[in-house]
């Protein structure tokens, strides 16, 4: 019992009527103050269109656009040159429409303004063929401050979340010629919280709440453009769905490769940002990953709504070979009277020293006994007798000096204990290191920055740390 469409007044001075040949000209037609109620259904179906009957179309009979203006089966001839639209009830919508005619090729400029709820503004402009707009149509549509909570039952059918609160604009251009579409949209969002779930079958199943932590800048603005395309002649178009599916997959492409929306922010798309690359055995950070982490920095600073979790990691083969030799090396070096600072490297083995190959004799017999290294320097003795027994081009090469030592100190390294907690520390020490550089050096808040327990790479991978993205929790 509500006004579906309605008006105060609807009126012109200025009608001029023909018959034979047929055709209504007004020259100025007068809206005033239209109210009613644009209902859309949850099956996405308008209250207007279900009360309008469309005309039948006899079999054989003309399109419009094909019909004479003066023949009996074409649509009367109408022609307006102005439609003045003046204050409606519930938008306070003014504007002109200027030229509407029923002509086929007839093309109306638009120029309307309005308010939206209480404090947002709209504004469309542009071409378009009134009597088929699927025909033609030019128009531009700019909406301001719109209050977006107003907005859930769309968010909810499609994005399955309430929307508590958030500001929209909209700038929207959309083309339609012959029943194709074409249109961009540009679409700022300011402050926006996402309220409790909702259940519908149409809802796509993302990370929303990461969508919006990447997507919203500093300001708490989120600006994107959307274009999309369509057929208005498809039995299967639908606009809203069409909208949503653009703005879906561009959702879909932000959560999935996050850290490429982060590499954008910091001036590229190059940028590894997921993990952070190590030396064998090493947690040090080398120059160049310190170059990458410093722009991560910067681009986590523009989306404060993001945490880093930052994981470990170490490789059993590369690492752990690499840990027996610097043990090794360690034990060695102090064995030949220079003792390392505690984490130092002592630097590489001079196999051709005498003291060397002395010091490796004496390791190798305490750990493995005598018979053993007796073995292995009889085995070293009848590999180089045959060299030396070989080409002539074997000959003329200069025997090594350090092979013995080189013999011993694999043999040693083989066997080398590692301590059970030695590859999660390096580990647990690269994790630190990355976090040491993202806040004490990138100015990224400690709170932001958390750590996960180490984990082994698998068989084969390089050592790195993974890094992977969160949400900062709301507590209100």
């Amino acid at each position: 019992k509500e006004t579906l469409l309605g008006w105060k007044a609807l009126k012109t001075d200025q009608l001029t009527l023909r018959l034979k040949p047929d055709r209504l000209d007004i020259k100025e037609l007068r809206l005033v103050s239209p109210t009613g109620k644009l209902v859309i259904g949850e099956d996405g179906s308008i209250n207007i269109a279900k009360v309008i009957k469309p005309p039948k179309k006899e079999p054989g009979a003309p399109t419009r656009a094909a019909s004479s203006s003066n023949g009996a089966g074409g649509a009367f001839p109408v022609r307006i040159q102005k439609l003045l639209v003046f204050g409606t009830k519930i938008n306070e919508l003014k504007g002109s429409v200027i030229g509407a005619s029923s002509a086929p090729d007839a093309r109306a400029q638009v120029q309307l303004a309005g308010n939206v709820d209480e404090y947002g503004e709209a504004k469309i402009g542009g071409e378009i063929n009134m009597f088929d707009p699927k025909s033609f149509t030019d128009i531009k549509m700019v909406f301001n401050n719109v209050e977006m909570m107003n907005l859930t039952p769309y968010s909810g059918k499609f994005a399955g979340r309430k929307i508590d609160s958030g500001k929209l604009s909209l700038d929207l251009a959309y083309k339609i010629d012959d029943g194709k579409l074409a249109g961009d949209n540009q679409i700022v969002v300011e402050r926006l919280k996402l309220g409790d779930r909702m259940e519908s079958p149409e809802a796509v199943n993302l990370p929303l709440d990461l969508a919006v932590a990447l997507l919203e800048d500093a300001d708490g603005v989120i600006d994107i453009g959307l274009p999309v395309s369509g057929d208005l002649n498809d039995p299967e178009f639908s606009f809203g769905h069409l909208v949503w599916k653009a703005l879906a997959s561009l959702i879909t492409k932000v959560v999935t490769s996050p850290f490429r929306a982060l590499a954008a922010l910091a001036g590229g798309e190059s940028e590894n940002f997921d993990s952070v690359a190590f030396e064998p055995g090493a947690a040090a950070l080398a120059p160049p990953q310190k170059e990458v982490l410093k722009k991560l920095a910067e681009a986590l600073k523009k989306r404060p709504q993001l945490i880093l979790e930052v994981q470990g990691r170490y490789s059993t083969e590369v690492d752990g070979l690499e840990l027996k030799n610097l043990y090794l090396r360690r034990e060695l070096s102090e064995r030949l009277g220079a003792t390392p600072e505690t984490g130092e490297d002592p630097g590489p083995v001079d196999f051709s020293s005498p003291d060397t190959q002395r010091a490796l004799e004496a390791m190798v017999a305490e750990r493995f006994g005598t018979s053993t290294l007796k073995a292995l320097k009889d085995e070293v003795k009848k590999q180089s007798a045959a060299a030396a027994a070989g080409t002539a081009q074997a000959k003329e090469k200069a025997p090594d000096p350090g092979r013995l030592s080189k013999e011993l100190y694999a043999r040693l390294v083989e066997k080398e204990p590692l301590p059970e907690a030695a590859l999660t520390e390096l580990a647990a020490a690269r994790a630190q290191s990355i976090v040491v550089e993202l806040t004490a050096t990138g100015g990224v808040a400690p709170e932001r920055v958390s750590l996960k327990n180490p984990e082994p790479v698998t068989s084969g991978e390089p050592a790195t740390a993974k890094l992977a993205l969160g949400v900062v929790r709301k507590t209100s």
